[in-house]
């Protein structure tokens, strides 16, 4: 039917695919809204149907209900360092938090140092350390003391202290001793005995000293430090003061950073106060590794993942090479699509999803938990041998929507008994719609919304009814309308070039039929062949007269993107019998179960016209001419019959027609 000038002078908004897919649209929503667990989407459509347009426009208009999501950041866990703690932040605040920590850094690296280079600090070190030298004086003072008033002198060696005896205040040598009394040489030799227990134990509290004034330098240090980084935390701790987990990170900074004070005294340059390298490691400890940020974000976040391999869909731990080992730590842990839509709606194509490796039970999991735990698939597994780390699962919140085709969703229903847990809202969109004034005037106005967004030249009244056609004849039903975008799309493009072709100003009809035709034409080669053959008669096909027993059916050829329509001559031969029926094409396994079906069907309806009181003395067989491949569908069974009645009846058929359409065992012929 021809398009009313109303139709296309029509100025609505409305859309086909809003007026189409209502039931999905609906079923979406549904989804979206409904706050339970398992009520993720499958979007069940064909390729081209303009789904994900579909999807994403729908996610983002119910995101706009919702407010932006809270940032999530992984920090240093100082009690388990394997374990990287997460930290959930307000929306935008942790890019800020994770700058403020940054600056902080920046200013420990350079004051902390500076204060342990103070007059101050080192007038106390310098005390701490007369003290402890003092205490050693003193030691080795009262034990000279006393070895000098028993006559004996403490001699120190390369190889430690010695006693050795003492005559008028000089220390005598082996010989001069031998010439000693022996009486007085067994009383200094018992002398030194005792001398040298008491040499010993002041020798042995040494270590004791030694450790003492460690432990005061340490305190010192720790003292000093506190003092440092106390001052430098004062304003970040009041500014995050409503954030209890932010201060929880604050304190056990302050305190690892106390802990830690001696690291912060090994300066590469006596001359600069500047940390050394072990230090500057320790100082990246303290970092914030911020791995979703909605610092920009308004709305909830609808992310389309096109590739959903393990790392980019659940999150990976990236790994640094330092002489020949691979090392990491929490700073490396990067978020996958799942954090980054965390908060929002997820989009994701079922066949890349169960196309990846260990894709689809990952993303079961996290459903179910209700959490992204980031991990390597070796760590998933339980195949890895090395140290790795452990970071702790976030919270997921989130909707899932599943775009695939239809039987994927029916495969996956009816084998994986978990998809109808995680997926309860099935959102299925319709290939065409009814041809009424209404849809008529959507589909205009759906073509002439993509003329804008792609930016094509207008196009003609007479032109845009053709394009409506096309939509008719894509549906196969002359009233119905094709819900298939990227035909559409395809349709207007390739009719726009044509046009500028001809330097037109305007797309007219004759630019959308040569489109058609040179559409045709780059897919029409193996059509072309068979029309050739019959032609030329290789390929057997009568056009005029009649003939007994034989007829001409239609056979449709499908070769993708295109489809095409030929004759094919069916012949049947007929003889007294036993009511049997052969189907040539099933004998040798060339006929699908559909033909076969169709075959049986019609020896039934002969059956049961024909054979009431008596048995049908009939033996009869069909084939399709010249069909070398296989032959399926139930299409050609009006032609089985009729060349079977032509055979029995010895009438001819006339060859200028042919025959489609099946029937059923009452004998009623069906479209």
């Amino acid at each position: 039917c021809r398009l009313t000038a109303a139709d296309l002078d029509s100025t609505g908004t409305a859309s086909l695919d809003h007026v189409a897919q209502q039931r999905a649209t609906d079923a979406i929503r549904f989804g979206i809204e409904m706050d339970r667990a398992g009520y993720n989407i499958f979007v069940l459509g064909p390729t081209g149907s303009h789904r994900h347009a579909l999807v994403e426009r729908l996610a983002k208009d119910l995101a706009l209900e919702k407010g932006a999501p809270d940032d999530w950041c992984y920090i240093n866990n100082f009690k388990d360092p394997e374990r990287p703690a997460a930290l959930r932040l307000p929306p935008g605040k942790g890019a800020e938090f994770r700058g403020a920590v940054h600056a902080l850094i920046d200013e420990i690296r350079v004051s902390i140092p500076a204060t342990f280079d103070g007059d101050e600090y080192r007038g106390q070190l310098k005390a701490l350390e007369q003290e402890t030298q003092a205490e050693v004086e003193e030691q080795w003072q009262s034990l000279n003391e006393l070895a000098e008033s028993e006559d004996i002198g403490v001699m120190q060696t390369p190889t430690g202290y010695v006693l050795a005896p003492l005559v008028e205040g000089k220390v005598i040598d082996d010989k001069e001793f031998e010439k000693l009394p022996e009486e007085r040489r067994r009383s200094i030799e018992d002398t030194i005995e005792r001398l040298s227990e008491e040499l010993q134990a002041r020798i042995e509290q040494m270590p004791r000293l030694r450790k003492q004034h460690r432990e005061k330098v340490r305190a010192l240090n720790q003292e000093v430090a506190a003092h440092a980084v106390g001052i430098s935390l004062e304003q970040l701790k009041i500014d995050y003061a409503d954030l209890p987990a932010v201060l929880s990170y604050l304190d056990a900074v302050e305190k690892d950073i106390i802990s830690n004070a001696d690291e912060f005294r090994r300066t590469e340059t006596p001359a600069l106060p500047f940390i050394s390298g072990d230090s500057t490691a320790l100082l990246a400890s303290y970092e914030v590794n911020l791995v979703v940020s909605n610092e920009d974000a308004e709305t909830a976040p609808v992310v389309y993942e096109p590739n959903p391999n393990y790392p980019n869909l659940m999150g990976k731990i990236e790994h640094r090479s330092e002489m020949g080992a691979l090392l990491t730590d929490f700073r490396m842990i990067r978020a996958g699509a799942l954090l980054q839509a965390n908060g929002g709606y997820l989009v994701l194509d079922i066949h890349r999803v169960l196309g990846r490796p260990f894709v689809w039970e990952a993303l079961k999991q996290a459903l179910f938990t209700r959490k992204v735990r980031i991990e390597s698939v070796a760590d998933t597994l339980g195949y890895t041998s090395t140290t790795t780390l452990q970071p702790e699962p976030i919270p997921l919140d989130i909707k899932i929507l599943l775009i695939g085709e239809r039987w994927l969703y029916y495969l996956l229903s009816e084998h994986d008994s978990e998809f109808r847990e995680l997926f309860k809202v099935a959102a299925d969109l319709d290939d065409d719609l009814e041809r009424t004034e209404d849809n008529t005037r959507a589909c205009v106005n759906l073509i002439r919304n993509r003329i804008e967004q792609r930016e094509l030249l207008p196009f003609s009244n007479e032109a845009t009814e053709i394009v409506v056609e096309q939509r008719a004849r894509r549906a196969d039903d002359s009233e119905r309308l094709s819900m298939h975008m990227r035909s559409l799309d395809d349709l207007l493009m390739q009719s726009d070039y044509w046009a500028h072709r001809r330097s037109a100003k305007e797309v007219a009809a004759e630019d959308v039929r040569k489109a058609l035709d040179e559409h045709e034409r780059r897919l029409n080669r193996v059509q072309s062949r068979v029309v050739d053959a019959i032609r030329r008669e290789t390929l057997l096909i009568d056009t005029a007269g009649s003939r007994v027993g034989q007829v001409n059916g239609l056979s449709v050829i499908d070769l993708g993107e295109y489809r095409f329509g030929h004759p094919v001559r069916i012949t049947a031969t007929t003889r007294v019998g036993t009511g049997q029926l052969v189907d040539i094409e099933r004998e040798v396994k060339l006929g699908g179960a559909i033909h076969s079906k169709g075959v049986l069907i019609l020896s039934s309806a002969l059956a049961a016209r024909y054979a009431r009181e008596i048995p049908l003395s009939l033996h009869g067989s069909i084939v399709f001419e010249q069909s070398y491949g296989g032959v399926d569908g139930d299409s050609a069974s009006v032609a089985e019959l009729c060349v079977l009645l032509s055979s029995i009846s010895d009438t001819p058929i006339r060859q200028n027609l042919a025959v489609t359409g099946s029937i059923n065992q009452l004998g009623r012929v069906q479209a």
